[in-house]
């Protein structure tokens, strides 16, 4: 209680600041068109990479608070989440799904990146949700489908650019938020910019008691970046970021409570890289180093697996890597494209029972893939309004442990006066087993355990009406075989996924101080065992200024009911007649999520808002996870400050 009324506190007197600095000069700023609710735009790349950018505008009108609910909405993409914050790491407690992939276990088919260093633990092989914060970034970009020339070594992707200051000056920024069940939000960063050199810093602390028993969570991170401009077309910078985050399970309801399950996660991220972006030769080069370590406290209340009693689950892991890629106008219209990606990961993890410290499980070892990668594409210009661009590309990936495999992709893109885009598109993703997989699979597994292949086609068209709206359909076939999955004989090579979907989402900007969006996805499955992937979701958002003292932000989603697999407890049974994992049923909803925000600028000196949101607003029942409901509405008030 007394941390709630010092909060409180906290915020009346971000309130009372704000009014005492009443604005001398009766004249407004400049009219800002309304940012897009949702995302703030979907693209195809000549190359044939589907993407979508979430920005820092659309971040703070979600209230995002981690990747999940920066993505949530987002057409084509599902997540997990059963706490206001904090992602327990141990088996799938926090993660994003992209049209039903990253679910098969361990999960790392679907690859998180910051600044395009990539993030998963060396040993699990699959990200951590609270190694991602969201709280010093600038955009979020997800890759869509898989693209060797964007994205090596998975069928997916999530890249959270981090702030940077671009033009000279100094900005700053500082978040302080309270909401239901005692969650305490603060986060803070400032840059600058003189002559060419620029700065940013940064930090967030997060708490909260969570939705039920021992669903605590408490989030810590910093982020520091030092770059200068080496040219007016070259920049160098050098970033860190640690995260410290420890998060309870609360376990499946109406199961026993557990007494002490918690995941305890610490990473540090070093990140030198170069950007070019001259008239004939557009890329980057980056060099990577991480190390973390987890700390996975565990009750195993309801099973008796005798490698994962009662006990502690300790795993420390080193990655390191570099990554380029360079776009060279050889001539007029044609581009060719060159890079490399090498990855080194790799630790070790050993379970330790709780009734006498002796370690009943141990796995380490490391992994190298080098991948280099070819490509090119050609601007044909047919006449003064339409241009064809055929591209073609392959990354051949070499790897330590596994047989090398081959990643090609071919595009087709038809533009017609930057107004309408008629794209085809067909590529290959490739996903190697980690380290924990690898030591998890009895030894036929062993000897045969490989690569898992995704084959992924595509077509659709994007339209652009004017700058007031916009629209982009596609139509997708997925092929994954040699799928990992965890049977009654360990990891093997068994699964598969055929899935057939249609997306669409469109943008209408009507005035100013109007923004709207709609975004809908159908998806067939043609495997009876395909996870996260609801046959029918809706979103629409809209964003109304609705005078110069409010802003109204209101966004709903339906959900279709879809299957899930648990890793948890009994849910983690096998069939014995398909020797695979019982799936989970998620029952289909309706959310809706509300934020009003006041503009200080509007009424006082200062720059900045204080808002109020609500997620849920109807209070409907609904989960992400299989046994683990959402509890309610859940509400937030709070007050942002700019410099």
């Amino acid at each position: 209680m007394k941390k709630t009324m010092l909060t409180i506190a906290a915020l009346a007197s971000c309130a009372v600041s704000a009014q005492v600095e009443t604005n001398k000069s009766s004249t407004l700023p400049p009219v800002v068109v309304t940012a897009s609710p949702i995302t703030q735009e979907e693209s195809v790349a000549p190359n044939g990479s589907e993407t979508v950018l979430v920005s820092r505008k659309q971040l703070d009108a979600l209230n995002a608070q981690d990747v999940q609910t920066a993505l949530r909405q987002v057409p084509g993409v599902s997540v997990s989440r059963y706490a206001p914050i904090g992602s327990y790491g141990g088996g799938q407690g926090g993660s994003v799904y992209i049209r039903g992939l990253g679910t098969a276990r361990p999960g790392g088919e679907v690859c998180m990146y910051t600044d395009g260093a990539p993030r998963e633990s060396g040993v699990w092989g699959h990200p951590l949700m609270d190694s991602m914060p969201v709280d010093f970034a600038d955009s979020v970009k997800v890759q869509k489908n898989p693209h060797p020339a964007e994205y090596g070594g998975n069928f997916g992707a999530v890249d959270v650019e981090t702030k940077r200051r671009r033009e000279q000056g100094h900005e700053a920024e500082a978040d302080l938020v309270y909401g239901r069940h005692d969650t305490f939000l603060f986060a803070g960063s400032a840059g600058v910019k003189e002559g060419p050199v620029d700065a940013y810093g940064g930090m967030s602390y997060k708490y909260s008691d969570g939705i039920r028993d021992h669903n605590r969570a408490i989030l810590k991170s910093a982020f520091a970046r030092l770059g200068a401009d080496l040219s007016e077309a070259d920049h160098i910078g050098f970033v860190y970021q640690r995260t410290d985050s420890k998060v309870e399970d609360p376990g499946e309801k109406h199961k026993p409570t557990p007494k002490f399950s918690r995941f305890d996660l610490t990473t540090d991220l070093y990140t030198l890289r170069f950007d070019t972006e001259r008239e004939t030769l557009k890329g980057y080069s980056l060099v990577f180093f991480e190390n973390g370590a987890i700390n996975w406290h565990k009750d195993h209340l309801d099973d008796t697996k005798p490698q994962s009693p009662a006990g502690d689950s300790d795993t420390f892991w080193l990655n390191w890597g570099v990554r380029n890629r360079y776009d060279w106008n050889a001539v007029a219209g044609l581009w060719l494209t060159g890079g490399i990606d090498v990855m080194d990961e790799g630790g070790s993890t050993r379970n330790r029972r709780k009734a006498d410290g002796v370690a009943v499980f141990r796995a380490h070892g490391r992994m190298t893939t080098t991948a280099p990668y070819v490509g090119a594409r050609y601007d044909l210009g047919l006449g003064d309004d339409w241009t064809l661009t055929p591209s073609v590309g392959t990354r051949y990936q070499f790897h330590t442990v596994y047989d090398d495999e081959w990643a090609p992709h071919a595009a087709l893109k038809l533009d017609w006066r930057e107004t309408a885009e008629l794209f085809v598109t067909g590529m290959r993703g490739v996903h190697y087993p980690g380290v924990y997989t690898r030591a998890m699979a009895n030894d036929y597994a062993k000897s045969t355990l490989d690569a898992e292949i995704m084959d992924y086609v595509a077509a659709g068209t994007r339209l652009k009406f004017d700058e007031s709206a916009d629209i982009v359909a596609c139509i997708y076939h997925t092929d994954v075989k040699d799928r990992i999955d965890k049977t009654a004989y360990g990891y093997i090579n068994s699964g598969s996924l055929r899935a057939t979907g249609i997306e669409m989402s469109a943008h209408y900007r009507p005035i100013d101080d109007v923004a709207l969006f709609g975004g809908g996805t159908f998806a067939s499955p043609e495997t009876s065992h395909a996870s996260r992937l609801p046959r029918w979701t809706f979103t629409l958002g809209g964003t109304w200024r609705v005078c110069k003292y409010l802003s109204w932000t209101l966004d709903g989603q339906y959900v279709g009911s879809m299957n899930a697999y648990s890793v948890r407890g009994d849910s983690d049974k096998i069939n014995p007649s398909t020797g695979e994992r019982d799936l989970r049923r998620i029952d289909g909803a309706l959310v809706f999520n509300t934020r009003l925000a006041v503009p200080l600028a509007s009424f006082t000196s200062l720059d900045g808002e204080l808002f109020a949101s609500v997620e849920n607003l109807t209070g409907q029942r609904y989960e992400y996870y299989p046994g683990y409901p959402m509890g309610g509405a859940m509400w937030y008030v709070g007050c942002r400050l700019k410099f």
